[in-house]
């Protein structure tokens, strides 16, 4: 319900936005999100689950009225946002620290996983390194003791290598070539050092996490195995991918072995499973396009910029290389602030970049007429969604504390605002399950049958759908 409240949002954003606007840029970046945005919705009609195939369409879609509108911001703009970012970094770690946010230990404030956290703490965390570089703030150094206590704290190991890896690319950049410089940045880490070992009264809990950091580890060895197992399947379904969410109906028929991940752990394969190849294509052509734009861009501007631009132009590169890096051993832009993250530094290589790699459009009234139907009925549609959503939500919140009759009333309402979403039958056949374990009446496993059948009519390949539905055959049969 959040992505699709933020759709509606950024949606509603853009159409004020297209009707007031005079001119708008665009580029080759905008493109590809729009060939990506609509073969997600292509997919919708091939998908294996055509639920979670229009939810993540939706949540697709809102990337592409994101990017155009943060293009229309100027360098200095960008810059505004770009320097909230590291409060935002140390926030979440205040908030997760203070409300004991974790999983396993492992910190994951607001977020809800540990390694997007880190992911996003890390490229704060650098960001924080480039303003303090230029004006050597206190505020600046205690945010970056901040964030990187955050990022110990995650205990996320493959964070920690591209960590290190970053620190290090710093001394390439002659702007830090600096012997005071790398003696602060040294003791900003170990400062955070010392607060995460006292936050966690352990003095090697750093120690034991890094020395796992190796080949041979089972999380490793799983991903691998999850990255094998999807290449037969983006075999089959080369061209138009399985829809969104078509590794998790599919994967126990291509698995080597048992396992259940809702995302294959690989962001570059994730889109060729839920988009075909070329989907995953077109993403790697914006990074490509990122990175040649950056090229020319800092080109340009070595002889006439000042140093401070030519500084966030290597920034830029380096927190992108990161996310890109990072993004294919997880799951990281399946989260949109993520995604949104990136997009923003393509931005502002983009808005600069020379050779004209922008075009102003001034967009007649009869487009945009068309562009507002459009973005009218994905907010109507959206909404409609978010509504159906929230009936299922609160059905199972009222299955949680025992009120079975309203939430039967809930899901009847969710089914018949989404009567293709198959979760909203198997929910409703678990209530009429439970109803029956507790009166014993044949009547309540009858209608849990019928509502299991209809969403293994809509989801044939569910696995979890198939076996409540074996079970209650076999249980109306012993009766």
């Amino acid at each position: 319900m959040n992505y699709l409240f933020a759709n509606i949002i950024l949606v509603a954003s853009f159409l004020i936005y297209s009707l007031t606007t005079k001119q708008m840029r665009l580029h080759l970046v905008h493109l590809c999100l729009f060939l990506i945005v609509l073969l997600y919705w292509i997919s919708v009609f091939i998908a294996a689950d055509v639920e979670n195939a229009i939810l993540e369409a939706i949540k697709i879609t809102t990337i592409l009225p994101f990017a155009i509108l943060f293009s229309a911001l100027s360098k200095e703009q960008m810059m505004k946002i770009f320097r909230w970012i590291p409060y935002m970094g140390a926030f979440l770690v205040v908030i997760g620290v203070i409300f004991q946010l974790e999983r396993q230990q492992r910190l994951e404030s607001t977020i809800g996983y540990a390694n997007a956290l880190a992911i996003f703490l890390l490229v704060s965390l650098l960001m924080s390194i480039f303003f303090y570089m230029k004006k050597a703030s206190k505020i600046d150094f205690i945010l970056m003791i901040i964030q990187a206590t955050g990022l110990l704290l995650t205990f996320s190991r493959s964070v920690w290598v591209l960590w290190i890896v970053s620190v290090a690319a710093l001394a390439l950049f002659q702007e830090f070539r600096k012997r005071n410089m790398w003696l602060r940045i040294m003791s900003i880490h170990v400062f955070s050092f010392i607060i995460a070992a006292l936050l966690k009264w352990d003095m090697f809990f750093f120690w034991s996490r890094l020395k796992t950091i190796q080949p041979e580890t089972s999380e490793f060895q799983m991903r691998l195995m999850y990255w094998k197992d999807s290449l037969p399947m983006i075999t089959d379904y080369f061209w138009l991918g399985t829809g969104g969410g078509g590794w998790s109906v599919w994967q126990s028929f291509y698995q080597s072995e048992g396992y259940f991940v809702r995302f294959v752990h690989n962001h570059y394969l994730q889109l060729a499973l839920d988009i075909g190849v070329f989907g995953s294509l077109l993403f790697i052509l914006i990074a490509i396009i990122l990175y040649y734009r950056s090229f020319a861009l800092y080109k340009s501007l070595k002889t006439v910029a000042e140093n401070s631009s030519l500084v966030w132009i290597k920034g830029v590169v380096l927190a992108s290389t990161v996310l890109l890096l990072h993004a294919g051993f997880d799951f990281d832009f399946s989260f949109l602030f993520i995604l949104a993250l990136f997009l923003m530094f393509v931005e502002y290589i983009m808005v600069q970049s020379p050779d004209m790699a922008t075009r102003l459009i001034n967009p007649s009234k009869s487009v945009k007429a068309i562009l507002s139907i459009c973005l009218v009925v994905m907010l109507f549609f959206t909404s409609w969604m978010e509504v159906g959503k929230y009936f299922q939500m609160r059905g199972q919140s009222n299955v949680t504390i025992g009120n079975m009759q309203s939430a039967i009333q809930d899901y009847s309402i969710a089914q018949k605002l989404m009567p293709w979403a198959a979760s909203t039958y198997y929910d409703m056949a678990k209530v009429y399950v439970l109803l029956g374990n507790k009166s014993g009446n044949r009547n309540d496993y009858l209608e849990g049958k019928k509502q299991v059948e209809q969403a293994v009519h809509r989801l044939p390949h569910e696995k979890l759908y198939q076996q409540l539905n074996e079970d209650l055959y076999e249980n109306l049969m012993k009766e």
